[in-house]
């Protein structure tokens, strides 16, 4: 890999596939139901947040200080790229095929949640069926599933992307070349 942007997304995408792996076999084989729960979501954006500040940060100082918004946003997809699919490989391997049966506690966790979430929304009782009926047929370990929650991740992620690109930039792409580059440039013709 040429491009030290490349090598640096890919450096903080290992370190957040990592953070996955550990993360996913702690939570499976200590308390499934922990997958489900929303401060383990806020925990598991903190992570990114920090790992992703970091791997921009990084490839400001590899690039002399000065970074576009493409080369803030470059490493920081790269990295979000293989950290999520990663995280979804991981996901899919935990419970299709070691444990299986752990399914069964993901789905009843989210039952109740929506539940509760439905009951306290105050709907009509028309409306909260129809929830019902909706997540009955919802699968989320089928494939197309699968596929949307890891795209939908990617999207999620990259929106910080972008924001954290922007914090960061510090150099216009299109910025005129400076007086000595166009004397060169004009030189050469």
């Amino acid at each position: 890999m040429k491009n030290p942007l490349n090598k640096v997304g890919l450096t903080f995408g290992i370190i957040l596939a990592l953070y996955y792996i550990l993360f996913n076999c702690t939570l499976f084989f200590t308390d499934q139901t922990l997958f489900a729960n929303k401060f383990v979501g806020f925990f598991t954006m903190a992570i990114i947040i920090i790992i992703g500040v970091l791997c921009v940060f990084t490839a400001k100082r590899r690039m002399g200080g000065y970074l576009t918004f493409r080369e803030a946003f470059t490493p920081f997809l790269i990295m979000i790229a293989i950290g999520v699919t990663v995280n979804f490989a991981m996901y899919n391997l935990l419970f299709q095929l070691i444990d299986p049966s752990a399914k069964d506690v993901i789905n009843k966790v989210l039952h109740d949640m929506l539940v509760e979430t439905l009951n306290n929304s105050g709907l009509p009782q028309a409306q909260i069926d129809e929830q019902f009926a909706k997540a009955k047929e919802l699968n989320q370990f089928e494939p197309k599933s699968q596929l949307f929650m890891w795209a939908g991740s990617i999207l999620r992620n990259s929106i910080l992307g972008l924001l954290l690109a922007a914090i960061f930039k510090n150099k216009s792409e299109f910025t005129p070349p400076k007086e000595e580059e166009q004397a060169t440039a004009d030189s050469k013709n």
